[in-house]
């Protein structure tokens, strides 16, 4: 079975956007923790996620739109750097959620 042209795009873009809403209810719940154990770092670590949210969200619109057109001339589609760059601050992120967890 063919896909249609563009699919593939399409999740890899919605698979960014999930990734950002992980990011904003992970600024909330550390945000929470910040509240309920008085620590000023957590706030540091809340206001990291939603900015990393808001980040990925808006690099994933732009790349969406940028592969929909590379597609459209039927040329290469190669975002890697900026996805490794996204991936190295997704388990950054996770590693500072899971100390603020365990303190």
């Amino acid at each position: 079975m063919d896909e249609p042209p563009g699919v593939q795009n399409e999740r890899t873009s919605l698979a960014w956007v999930r990734t950002a809403l992980g990011f904003a209810a992970c600024a909330l719940l550390a945000g929470r923790l910040a509240v309920v154990r008085e620590a000023g770092w957590a706030v540091g670590a809340a206001i990291a996620a939603a900015v990393l949210a808001v980040g990925v969200l808006g690099w994933s619109h732009d790349r969406y739109r940028r592969a929909a057109r590379r597609l459209q001339r039927e040329r290469s589609v190669d975002f890697g750097l900026p996805a490794l760059g996204l991936t190295v601050a997704v388990v950054a992120i996770g590693l500072l959620a899971l100390l603020l967890i365990a303190l």
